[in-house]
């Protein structure tokens, strides 16, 4: 776990997850919250169902130092077994079926020849529960209906999903390609929402009344998860052969049973104006002197909404959707900050934000926590924003140039900036591309630039055995540069680190004005050429 769990204010420093309870709220209030144990004994027992993404057993709250995650590491593959659902009281393991939790519910099931005992809590955090707004959203009887309509569209590979004006999705999620996957999935999926809307489902029919509270024992009917290997950290014991989960940290090979691409129109999207100062809506933070008041409510929508890092749990899909945004047109908002400029609300002191649903009679900052690392190969998805110059490079390999076949690489994330994504969140990428001419080796790199005012011509840089270069270091340099940079070639490492004729820019045909987006074949054939000629050191055709 590299990353630590975010500080909540009103616990101890150091306090271990020991059980996790019943979820309950008030009957005259629509707030749940879950019940906890920790060590050590503290007056804090509950707490908001909005940090069931931060909860798992043997977690270590408001750590002092960098925490060891606890638990025996196992991945097996999950099959077509039957699985049943059965108390924790009823593992066979000492010191765990004896837990304040022992009746909350579990699955159970064999894999490799193990008995595995999965609380379903952890499952549901793992596949949907990754944010705390879905937290919430789940335990509202027909909550996805509220909040998106789904449309049909004439190309049975795209869907569309409307936000509703109701809708409180928010902003870091519009905006984040991987949390738009993971929600496209719920969304869209049948079995997937099957199973998210099944939480409300079983609240009504398992909960009960009980004085002045509705209480529940968390449970939920999973998807199918058959082929999906599971990395997990738990309680093994070899005497029984099973094992008693605390924590999911991965998930491999997950379905989308859904449409490819998914395009979700926002209301309130607003694009960014190429080459102006573009209003940040939300900031990630990763920092020390930060809390999260689990009993305070967030300001309504409008202002900072911060993004904490937390512990992920990383999931890779077979055939990954491909996700944009879009919405009305409007003007730029007047105060736009410039990249790399912090948000004035974040000082140096300590930070208190509530990651609660949004009210008009709030008082503290809005935050969302970012759980979901998803690893899939989406690299096919930004492939035909390199269309033009994947057919020049056919026309090099016609001339006789070796080409290799790597494939699109994405920006670098750095915080402050925002050029290594597209306006609509997706991320943007770049090729770096090894030719092979007359026994001279070159690297060939192209930037997407969709989206932005900049024209970045392509740039050729040749292999000289007399320089030594650590071709991945310069390249994970340039990628950098290229973020921080706003989409410009580093000039100065360039002309520090390579010969000067061995550094080519060559210029990208121009385009018809009606349509900037179109190459004819001649074009693409004399794009070729000049690049082929710059690799033989001959003069360019004028």
């Amino acid at each position: 776990m590299s990353r630590k769990i975010p500080k909540i204010r009103g616990i101890d420093d150091n306090s271990k997850i020991k059980a996790i309870g019943n979820m309950f709220r008030r009957l005259d209030c629509s707030n749940w919250r879950v019940n906890v144990q920790l060590d050590p004994k503290q007056k804090k027992l509950s707490l908001a169902i909005s940090q069931i993404p931060l909860l798992a057993r043997k977690r270590t709250l408001n750590t002092t130092e960098t925490p060891k995650p606890a638990g025996f590491k196992k991945e097996f593959i999950l099959d077509k077994g039957p699985w049943s659902a059965v108390k924790i009281k009823e593992v066979p393991i000492p010191g765990v079926s004896n837990q304040q939790d022992h009746e909350q519910w579990c699955f159970k099931f064999m894999a490799d020849g193990i008995q595995v005992y999965l609380p379903q809590l952890e499952l549901a955090r793992a596949l949907f529960l990754y944010e705390p707004y879905l937290c919430r959203l789940a335990m509202i009887p027909d909550g996805l209906i509220e909040e998106f309509d789904i449309i049909p569209l004439d190309d049975p590979n795209s869907i569309q999903v409307n936000l509703l004006p109701s809708c409180s999705l928010p902003q870091h999620v519009r905006g984040d390609n991987e949390l738009r996957r993971a929600l496209a999935t719920i969304i869209l999926d049948k079995d997937m929402r099957q199973s998210f809307e099944s939480i409300s489902r079983y609240q009504l029919e398992y909960g009960e009344d009980n004085g002045n509270n509705r209480v529940w024992q968390f449970r939920f009917a999973p998807p199918p998860l058959d082929q999906v290997r599971l990395a997990v950290r738990g309680h093994f014991d070899s005497n029984t052969s099973s094992m008693f989960v605390y924590e999911i940290y991965g998930m491999q090979g997950l379905k989308s049973n859904h449409p490819h691409n998914v395009h979700f129109f926002d209301p309130s999207y607003t694009p960014r104006t190429p080459g102006k100062g573009t209003a940040l809506p939300v900031k990630p933070i990763n920092v020390e002197d930060i809390e999260i008041d689990d009993d305070e409510i967030p300001q309504a929508s409008g202002g900072v909404e911060l993004v904490l890092q937390a512990p992920q749990v990383t999931r890779t899909y077979q055939n990954p959707a491909h996700t944009t945004r879009s919405g009305v047109t409007k003007g730029r908002h007047s105060g736009g900050k410039n990249e790399g400029e912090a948000d004035e609300e974040v000082g140096d002191d300590t930070v208190v934000i509530s990651t609660d649903e949004t009210s008009k009679n709030g008082h503290v900052i809005a935050g969302g926590t970012d759980t979901v690392d998803d690893q899939s190969d989406d690299s096919k998805n930004y492939t035909a924003r390199f269309e033009a110059f994947n057919a020049m490079l056919e026309m090099l390999k016609a001339m006789g140039c070796k080409v290799d076949e790597s494939k699109p690489r994405k920006l670098p994330v750095i915080a402050g900036y925002s050029k290594q994504t597209s306006e609509d969140g997706n991320p943007r990428c770049w090729l770096v591309k090894t030719l092979t001419f007359r026994g001279a080796t070159f690297r060939l790199m192209e930037v997407d630039t969709l989206g932005s005012n900049k024209r970045l011509s392509t740039l050729l840089v040749k292999e000289d055995s007399t320089t030594r270069v650590n071709w991945e270091e310069a390249i994970s340099y340039i990628a950098n540069r290229l973020v921080i940079d706003s989409l410009t070639w580093p000039t100065a490492y360039l002309n520090e680190t390579f010969k000067s004729d061995n550094v080519q820019r060559i210029a990208h045909p121009k385009s018809p004005a009606a349509n900037k987006n179109f190459l004819n074949a001649d074009s693409i054939t004399s794009w070729a050429q000049r690049i082929l000629d710059k690799c033989s050191n001959q003069p360019t055709a004028k």
